[in-house]
């Protein structure tokens, strides 16, 4: 049977594509095809029809794969279309595809689509097929990401105000530029408690993204930002399990080993997205303060004479793996849990 790879390198205005065919008896390939279209329905449109056309008459959708690189937002109108008209879409991060393909000398969107094509043609046993979330979901998704901007820029306005503040000349300019940003200070503050006002109205209106909710928020230290974090990036706990997410976040510890001379303790790696592990850390700080199961398990460890850093690794790694249980068993937080749990059962 023949299947044809087409690699989509996606950017603001265009979309450079590559096709690639394949011939599973005779287990050749060969790139049969190049084109450019713009980053619209009418582009989408036009690299289908092309595709089709390269491909030849009466194949069929799902001997076609579509492959492109996660690029932050550019990417969602063409996945979105095409899984609307029934073609397989991949969405794979752009790091592993550059990790998995070897070395490479020169750069540039024809070569990066042909990368991606034969990504897909290579590792076509671990395509994960793009399905769009929810309106809901999607609604909460856009949110949270625009409060977390929010959030950066006050505290950018905050250390500019309070550098003014501090300066001994306090010039009119000086004197300005501090009013000022107190004044953005209060519109962003007011900004972000909308957008939680507005993301907790979008969890109450879901029966069950509501009650997973309140089963997060049990556990202390846990509040509306980091249930908001986990619901969306596991799709309301339908997609990621508790190892998964601590190893996204960089708060699950992994060790080298080879032969007999080369072994490093484990140690959590750099490969990790850091805006979530700043959240989790957070609740880990709070959960330490006012959760007394966390408080012992901090302070034992503390005993023991671990670092800080590695006991606040811990306890974050620990509140993840409490908090996906939680939504397991359908059940609140309460003091010695698991003591409890294995007596009922």
């Amino acid at each position: 049977m023949k299947y044809y790879f087409i690699g989509i390198d996606v950017s603001k205005e265009k979309l450079d594509a590559t096709l690639i065919h394949y011939e599973s008896e005779s287990d050749s390939e060969q790139q049969l095809a190049y084109t450019t279209v713009e980053n619209n329905p009418k582009g989408f449109k036009s690299l289908v029809s092309w595709s089709k056309k390269n491909a030849g008459r009466g194949v069929k959708t799902d001997a076609m794969l579509f492959c492109c690189e996660t690029t932050g937002g550019y990417d969602r109108a063409l996945c979105d279309w095409l899984y609307g008209n029934g073609l397989n879409i991949w969405r794979e991060s752009a790091l592993q595809i550059k990790r998995s393909m070897g070395l490479r000398k020169g750069k540039d969107d024809k070569a990066d689509s042909e990368m991606i094509a034969y990504y897909a043609l290579r590792f076509r046993s671990k395509a994960t097929l793009y399905k769009p979330l929810d309106g809901n979901m999607r609604n909460l998704r856009d949110l949270f990401l625009y409060r977390q901007s929010l959030v950066a820029d006050r505290q950018a306005k905050l250390v500019s105000a309070k550098e003014k503040r501090h300066i001994s000349s306090k010039s009119k300019a000086d004197s300005f530029i501090y009013r000022d940003a107190q004044k953005a200070i209060d519109l962003l503050t007011k900004s972000i408690k909308e957008c939680e006002r507005r993301m907790l109205e979008i969890i109450k209106a879901d029966e069950e993204m509501y009650r997973n909710y309140l089963h997060l928020i049990s556990c202390k230290g846990v509040g509306l930002v980091t249930s908001v974090m986990l619901i969306i990036y596991t799709d309301n706990f339908k997609t990621w399990s508790a190892k998964k997410m601590a190893s996204y976040c960089g708060i699950a510890p992994f060790y080298e080993s080879s032969g007999s001379s080369v072994f490093h303790k484990a140690n959590t790696g750099g490969y990790s997205n850091r805006r979530l592990k700043g959240i989790l850390t957070q609740a880990a700080r709070s959960a330490i303060t006012h959760n007394p199961t966390l408080r012992q398990y901090y302070l034992r460890m503390k005993a023991q004479g671990k670092p800080y850093g590695v006991i606040l690794n811990n306890v974050n790694n620990k509140l993840v793996h409490i908090l996906f249980s939680l939504v397991l068993h359908d059940c609140d937080f309460e003091l010695d849990h698991e003591t409890k749990r294995a007596a009922r059962a």
